[in-house]
């Protein structure tokens, strides 16, 4: 029952992320005119279009899988069919051991609503490998209602992927497991991985363990409140500080002091803890979280430094993996801790692993980087407008931010849900919360075993849309396996998104301003978490649960579609980034000030004059773009003026000699569509005189 509907969602898929779905059609398969037939077998055998007796019918119903298999099995080579091949063996396995009839458990029948009587393919009697069987169930209400399998999810799984891959570039979207590894062979890479996931077990382990204590301390979810607080509310400002700082500093020196500094912090809490001042404790937990915020902001703008462009997604998916790794041993350590040790035991245990980790960041070996030559010469908010300059890594964060929200308030709105639709008991949101984490680490692990090069951004808007129908289909569940495997499926979408947005940024932004970036948004995001909290408990007293799970779901979808308007065109190429390298000023142009507001254009003896101009401008909150045409103005870079012209809009040229007229010409001819303001020519012009003018042109 899942293939058309998985053929229908794979061309959905290639079509969201810029593919070409008759591509297909292109691709050569061995023994195609098999598949064709078993599929027909199976229309034989289970539309009445035969009277035949039940023995032919499970006859052919068991020839219809081998067929699919040996078609499958023909065309092993084509890896996106391997999901394909894996769920036939098992449901032919399945259907083998039960004489021709797959499994079907009590609960899936009656959720799904169907009819197991006589002359059905699916039996509630059929003991063997009942695990195999169709154990899962769509509801009533939706189209193609009907239990399935973990052997028709694999099916499903598999034709979307074969779609989308066969529709995309051969270049973009191609498999390879080994991508994933490739860049742990990078001794830069595995020093920070290692490094960021030793810490982030110390941090889960304190956090595990605090949270514990403070419970059987007081009693109260207050104090658990003011532990999660203490956790949650130190990113946003440490973020913003992150923002204005991380560009500008030097990276390896930076991660030593940070793990070293949270070190020290951690030791105040645990005098603290000893001499029975809770609240001085907490205070020292949330100067560790304010750094840590620092550490979050360092990690991923480091990424294109250590590894090459086409492995971006699996850097950042190796450290979202470790991430996860480091949250359930942290976690299970600090549980642990509590319960054998006592809770100091995990603030010691913290500590060890702070000093461990500035000891891995200290093998670094990083070179001198331009970009913080970059940022320094830019003012300290250069990050943040040059984000809210550009459209699509504004609508970028705030469509991660929507995920964030709608993810949260569901998440504080599992418990009641769960309740109401499962038998789990207690244990309900443990079980929930862990088949989230499988399906985060289970994205994270596909998205790194991918390149999705240039379409990337448009996956974002394709998961948001995919995440809505999944809470939508949450909404109406109430089978316990159904409502899990639901839950991991949310989880492998915001995995793949969280891989997805650290890699656009990677690729899109200028090296000098990721720090920036990855600080604000990290703010940003880490508020709206803290808002979907807020908003939860007045949602659900507002509305039932099923309404609380569609309002997500349709916000989810409005997001969705801003996020398709404005990401849908494919990632700029690097030949397209808006970034000049520093040349030979006979051969080329240097861009000696990075700027969001204008572009200033010199040559020759004007230089000094731009830099002084444009120093005082940023003490205004004004940032200015300087090109430097070097001394030979007479042999200038066309595609440099053009590139910092189209960033910015805004122009003034500060030279003379016939080449002011000759750019003027160029610039109007070649970006007149990019112009916000007309171009602006100074012959001669002291420091004043072009703070002046250019004040004027910035507020054009």
């Amino acid at each position: 029952m899942f293939l058309l509907p998985s053929i229908a969602v794979g061309f959905i898929v290639a079509l969201a992320l810029g593919g070409r779905p008759r591509r297909v059609l292109e691709v050569r398969l061995r023994l195609a005119w098999v598949a064709p037939l078993a599929l027909a077998a199976q229309i034989v055998a289970f539309s009445r279009l035969a009277d035949l007796p039940v023995a032919a019918n499970t006859g052919l119903h068991l020839a219809s899988y081998g067929l699919l298999i040996l078609f499958a099995a023909a065309n092993w080579r084509t890896r996106s069919l391997l999901p394909v091949l894996l769920g036939m063996l098992l449901n032919g396995l399945a259907i083998g051991v039960n004489g021709g009839i797959m499994p079907v458990s009590d609960g899936a029948a009656a959720a799904a609503g169907i009819d197991v009587g006589d002359g059905a393919n699916v039996s509630t009697d059929a003991v063997h490998l009942r695990f195999l069987g169709d154990v899962f169930a769509l509801p009533p209400s939706f189209p193609f209602a009907n239990a399935f399998s973990i052997g028709d999810i694999l099916i499903g799984l598999g034709m979307v992927a074969f779609i989308a891959a066969a529709s995309l570039d051969r270049s973009e979207g191609l498999i390879s497991a080994s991508r994933l590894v490739a860049p742990l062979r990078i001794p830069n890479f595995r020093l920070v991985a290692s490094g960021r996931f030793v810490s982030q077990i110390g941090d889960w382990m304190t956090l595990t363990a605090i949270v514990g204590w403070m419970f059987q301390q007081t009693h109260s979810t207050y104090g658990v409140i003011s532990v999660l607080l203490v956790r949650m509310v130190p990113p946003i400002l440490g973020g913003g500080v992150a923002a204005m700082l991380v560009d500008r500093l030097p990276k390896r020196p930076l991660l030593i002091l940070v793990e070293l500094a949270r070190g020290l912090f951690i030791a105040m809490a645990f005098l603290a803890l000893a001499l029975g001042q809770p609240v001085a404790m907490l205070a020292a937990l949330f100067g560790s979280g304010l750094l840590a915020a620092l550490s979050t902001a360092v990690v991923p703008s480091l990424v294109p430094r250590l590894v090459t462009e086409d492995r971006y997604e699996a850097a950042n998916a190796g450290l979202g993996i470790a991430d996860n790794a480091a949250a359930a041993i942290g976690a299970l350590g600090g549980g642990l801790a509590l319960t054998t040790l006592g809770v100091e035991s995990a603030l010691v245990i913290d500590l060890l692993t702070f000093a461990l980790a500035a000891t891995l960041f200290a093998g670094l070996r990083l070179q001198p980087g331009a970009a913080e030559q970059a940022a320094r010469a830019a003012s300290r908010f250069y990050g943040l407008r040059y984000m809210l300059s550009r459209r699509r890594l504004v609508v970028l964060v705030l469509s991660f931010g929507a995920a964030t929200l709608a993810t949260g308030l569901v998440n504080a709105t599992l418990p009641r849900f769960l309740e109401l639709n499962t038998g789990l008991g207690a244990g309900a949101y443990g079980y929930a919360f862990a088949a989230i984490t499988a399906g985060l680490a289970a994205g994270q692990l596909g998205v790194g075993v991918l390149r999705l090069g240039s379409g990337a951004s448009r996956w974002i808007a394709c998961g948001l849309l995919l995440m809505a129908g999944l809470l939508a289909l949450l909404a109406y569940e109430n089978h316990t396996a159904t409502i899990l495997l639901v839950l991991a499926a949310i989880g492998v979408v915001d995995g793949t998104t969280d891989v997805v947005f650290e890699t656009i940024i990677q690729r899109e932004a200028e090296p000098h301003v990721l720090g920036s970036i990855f600080g604000f948004a990290a703010a940003f995001i880490r508020t709206t978490m803290i808002l979907s909290v807020a908003v939860a408990p007045i949602a659900n007293r507002i509305l039932d649960v099923t309404h609380v799970l569609l309002v997500a779901a349709v916000f989810l979808t409005a997001a969705a579609a801003v996020a398709f308007l404005n990401l849908y065109r494919a990632s700029p190429a690097p030949s397209e980034a808006m970034t000049v390298a520093t040349t030979d000023a006979h051969d080329g142009a240097t861009l000696r000030r990075f700027g969001t507001d204008l572009s200033l254009i010199v040559w020759g003896d004007f230089v000094p004059t731009a830099d002084a101009a444009a120093t005082r401008l940023a003490a205004t909150g004004i940032d200015v773009e300087i090109l430097d045409l070097g001394d030979h103005g007479g042999c200038w870079d066309k595609n440099a003026v053009l590139q910092t012209v189209t960033k910015t809009s805004k122009v003034l040229i500060l030279g003379n000699g016939g080449l002011d007229a000759e750019l003027a010409a160029v610039i109007v001819e070649d970006a007149f569509e990019h112009l916000d303001a007309p171009v602006r020519r100074i012959a001669d012009a002291d420091t004043d005189e072009l703070v002046s003018r250019l004040h004027e042109l910035a507020a054009y």
